[in-house]
């Protein structure tokens, strides 16, 4: 795989800097992300490449379906979670005939449960493209508000990857700020000396509306880049 470990002068400043909070450190982050996503998603897209049947994907936060279908289209095993109940409709038209696509109307988080899924204000003027910033963790606002609120059924990301009874080849994870509670189990496990069989996570990481977990994705990438986990979790995916 091709390393996003920051290579250049700038991209070494951006990553020393990026601890920071407020609006300078978003503005780091940004740019940040900005210089070293391309070869998040190289590396990302040749994973996928190498994938066939026998291989399981897991899309969290499939959405509409973007990802599942490329997952899909390499004849591996996939299953996708989404909670909206918009975008599972959506994605029961989809992929409807496909045997090898597995759809569960959840969320994946830390825990099992039922949470409030927040949905932006704008929600019914553009659902498929509002649906994207939907969350169970995240409470701006500024962005959500009660009237566009959905109650939906969450699943522990534990249990999931247990219950396959196989590995897991890859894992896509875009869902709105409760990769962090997934995170801190992976993490928690690993120093019990108990790990996951995943070959490869790709996170799109929320620290923006968290900013308490700021420090924990710079250290995660820094133990990312050393070999110091489990298996590599690439935050610079998105």
């Amino acid at each position: 795989m091709i390393s996003t470990r920051p290579a250049t002068w700038l991209q070494k400043a951006l990553f020393a800097l990026s601890g920071m909070q407020g609006r300078f450190g978003d503005s780091v982050r940004r740019k940040l992300r900005r210089r070293i996503a391309k070869r998040s998603m190289i590396n990302f897209n040749a994973l996928v490449a190498l994938r066939g049947p026998g291989d399981i994907c897991l899309d969290l936060g499939a959405n509409l379906g973007e990802f599942t279908q490329k997952f899909a289209a390499t004849g591996a095993e996939v299953h996708g979670y989404e909670p909206d109940p918009h975008c599972f409709a959506a994605l029961q038209a989809r992929f409807a005939g496909k045997p090898n696509v597995h759809l569960y109307n959840q969320a994946v988080s830390g825990a099992a449960g039922n949470f409030l899924l927040r949905r932006s204000k704008d929600f019914a003027k553009s659902p498929d493209m509002k649906s994207q910033s939907s969350s169970i963790v995240i409470k701006d606002t500024k962005i959500f508000d009660s009237e566009n609120s959905v109650m939906v059924e969450t699943v522990a990301f534990g249990d999931v990857v247990r219950d396959l009874g196989r590995p897991v080849a890859l894992v896509k994870m875009d869902i709105e700020g409760a990769e962090f509670s997934i995170l801190d189990i992976i993490l928690a496990e690993q120093a019990k000396g108990v790990v996951l069989p995943i070959g490869a996570m790709f996170i799109e990481t929320h620290e923006r509306f968290l900013p308490e977990r700021v420090a924990m994705i710079k250290a995660l990438r820094t133990a990312n880049w050393d070999g110091e986990l489990p298996y590599p979790i690439d935050t610079f995916w998105a």
